[in-house]
């Protein structure tokens, strides 16, 4: 197992609590027989610019048949940079290229381990009404470990591990090779066969 606290996308920073869940989750996992070991995909450089051309591409198709009028200024700029992408996305050589960079690394490695999110979630607000820059920013900041794994479209899946300082639930994520899903279950049984998850919501 590779343990990374390496965000994919450059300039994120992760949050205190989440890279602690994740040598928690590595604890456990060594406990458990496993060999863990400090070790980063090759995430490109650009991986930053392939994530945003295919969210900007997919709304546009998304927002197609839609009347703009009725769409919010954010998504109308979103969906209109989507469609200058369109083309270059539709190819798929952006998305085979990372599988090929990727590949190497589940040679050696058969899960990966990460943190689910970098920091809390942005403070509620109406964020329709922002910029959409500032969106995409406030978006990338707090969840940037996952987008190469929607890109390649290799099995993750992230497993609720520890807490936040506030007492909100904090995960972890685990990702594999392509047809790992077994192993990603078992791994995460594991870790809540150890850890068991604290259940949050109220019952009933």
């Amino acid at each position: 197992i590779a343990l990374s606290l390496r965000s994919p996308l450059a300039g994120a920073a992760l949050g205190k609590p989440y890279t602690s869940a994740v040598r928690e989750a590595a604890g456990l996992l060594i406990k458990a027989g496993h060999q863990v070991r400090r070790a980063d995909p090759p995430y490109p450089r650009t991986l930053a610019v392939t994530a945003l051309a295919h969210w900007t591409a997919g709304a546009s198709v998304d927002a197609r048949d839609l009347d703009p009028r009725l769409l919010t200024r954010r998504t109308r700029v979103h969906a209109a940079i989507g469609r200058r992408f369109a083309g270059r996305v539709g190819t798929g050589a952006a998305r085979e290229a990372l599988r090929r960079r990727l590949k190497p690394f589940f040679d050696e490695y058969d899960v990966l381990l990460t943190p689910a999110l970098a920091r809390r979630s942005p403070r509620a607000a109406p964020w329709h009404e922002r910029g959409w820059l500032r969106n995409v920013a406030a978006n990338s900041a707090y969840a940037p470990m996952t987008p190469p794994w929607n890109l390649t479209g290799w099995p993750a899946m992230v497993v609720p591990l520890g807490t936040l300082p506030s007492g909100a639930p904090c995960a972890v994520q685990l990702v594999g090779r392509p047809g790992s899903e077994a192993v990603l279950l078992d791994v995460a049984s594991q870790l809540e066969r150890q850890h068991p998850w604290e259940r949050i919501a109220p019952l009933g």
